[in-house]
């Protein structure tokens, strides 16, 4: 997976300078409208596109920040109820048979059993 993720890196930037070679003398003018008032005039079209590609990159990380910490939250509460049940079987485990059997006739009779597979006759 390693050897993927180096691969993909290098691919992306050997993208970006192939760009940069083949888009050397392009200048543009950026327009600030939506956040704030003015332009910017005759910038290079490979510095629009890092920072666009910076920035995201940088909303991309925040997202999976924000997913990372959910789930993080979540495993350690499955985890906390996984040691709960586990606490819980051990615990019948340890009850002699006679005990658990009582316990279950009240089980099986509500789920609407009319007769305990543990009864007698």
């Amino acid at each position: 997976m390693r050897a993927f993720l180096v691969v993909l890196i290098v691919a992306l930037i050997l993208c970006f300078l192939a760009f940069v070679v083949y888009n050397a003398s392009e200048r543009v003018d950026v327009n600030k409208q939506p956040f704030a008032q003015g332009q910017f005039h005759s910038v290079a079209l490979a510095e629009v596109v890092f920072w666009a590609f910076v920035g995201g990159v940088i909303l991309s990380l925040m997202v999976f920040i924000t997913i990372y910490v959910r789930q993080s939250v979540q495993l350690r509460s499955a985890r906390k109820r996984i040691r709960a049940l586990e606490g819980e079987v051990t615990i019948l485990r340890n009850r002699p048979i006679e005990e658990s059997a009582e316990l279950l006739k009240g089980a099986d009779l509500k789920s609407g059993d009319l007769k305990s597979p543990f009864e007698k006759g």
